[in-house]
């Protein structure tokens, strides 16, 4: 093994020279983009949860198929970062051919055929039941539509997982590779996996528009739709990226390097779908919040007009300030102070008379008649 690790897994092509040591790769991008996208995900999936326990107070089927999808995108998270470690992301002659060789390492770069399938249509099982919700008991057509496309969603991607699962066991040597399912799972297949994506998404996405007349919405209300659509948008894009990529590169050699590709546009696809069904609770949190953060202001500033009032009326709070309490000496001095300012002035003039030096004035005689 050690002699093949010199060796790269297959001649490069003209123009191209093999690096097996530090070769250029997109292991990086996936990773960055990988990271943010889920960071993102993940707050929005907590504070879906933190909305429908702490003030909502119910729990639906597309609160769960939601937790689902979001750990369906972890476990896709971590399955990235052990195919990086194997070189994905590589032209597929920068691989040494010992990497290649293990069926190990074969059946890892291909498990995310797994994750991924499993993920987006949790993610979009968690949409429609959520439009069940909403629009369920409006029209009876709409419900009869959203249960039909979930089952086919749920059918199809259940293949998918099938079919990749088949592959993990027959597409790994090299000779197997060329077989006719294999070939078939690495052309076809994929591609008709990617145009089911980028129709179902424009379908969810388009899905509730007629009925959205029929809702008297605020202006506040119709923004938050607006902001709801625009991110089904971005999601929409990237599946038809995805759909783009795979079908002008499907016949390529350099497999690993056109995979890691798609899996940026796989990983914005996927994390955008969640992120958007959780959106319905993100209008609740910002107000529960706003009204937190003034409910805040208000006490710090009653507090502070407080201590504002104490000082004027003459407490005073020497520590608050860096002073130091005056001395008891001083306070009595103060006192000794105030108190003779406080004693009356000594009279100066004439001595003051007794009560029978005083002369009063005579009464008139008619006022002492009844």
């Amino acid at each position: 093994m050690s002699f093949l690790d010199h060796i790269p897994a297959v001649q490069p092509p003209p123009g191209e020279v093999s690096d097996l040591i530090n070769p250029p790769s997109q292991a990086h991008i996936v990773s960055v983009l990988d990271g943010v996208s889920v960071t993102f995900m993940l707050i929005a999936v907590l504070i879906r949860i933190f909305v429908r326990l702490k003030y909502i107070k119910t729990w639906a089927w597309d609160d769960t198929t939601c937790i689902l999808a979001a750990l369906g995108s972890l476990s896709h998270t971590i399955l990235y970062t052990e195919m990086v470690k194997i070189g994905y992301g590589r032209h597929i002659w920068d691989f040494p051919a010992s990497w290649l060789i293990l069926p190990q390492n074969i059946q890892l770069l291909q498990a995310n055929g797994i994750t991924y399938p499993v993920t987006i249509c949790l993610a979009k099982i968690s949409i429609l039941l959520f439009y069940l919700r909403i629009f369920g008991l409006i029209s009876k057509p709409f419900n009869v539509i959203v249960h039909t496309g979930g089952a086919l969603l749920v059918a199809f991607y259940s293949a998918m997982v099938l079919v990749c699962i088949v592959s993990l066991n027959k597409c790994v040597g090299l000779e197997s590779s060329r077989t006719p399912f294999c070939l078939a799972y690495s052309g076809p297949i994929v591609i008709a996996n990617a145009t089911f994506n980028v129709v179902t998404d424009f379908w969810i996405l388009l899905l509730p528009l007629p009925l959205l007349s029929i809702l008297r919405l605020r202006p506040g209300q119709k923004w938050g739709i607006a902001a709801v659509f625009g991110a089904g948008i971005g999601a929409c894009a990237a599946s038809l990226a995805r759909l783009v990529q795979f079908s002008l590169n499907y016949r390529t050699s350099d497999v690993f390097w056109v995979q890691a590709t798609n899996a940026q546009f796989t990983i914005v696809e996927m994390n955008i779908a969640i992120i958007v069904a959780c959106m319905a609770c993100f209008p609740c949190f910002y107000t529960k919040a706003r009204e937190c953060i003034q409910g805040g202001f208000t006490k710090l500033r009653s507090r502070h007009g407080t201590s504002i009032s104490k000082g004027s009326s003459g407490v005073t709070d020497y520590g608050q300030w860096g002073g130091s309490p005056p001395s008891s000496k001083a306070v009595s001095q103060k006192h000794s102070r105030a108190n003779l300012k406080a004693q009356p002035e000594p009279y100066v003039g004439e001595s003051p008379k007794t009560l029978s030096q005083i002369e009063l004035p005579e009464i008139p005689a008619h006022l002492y008649q009844k």
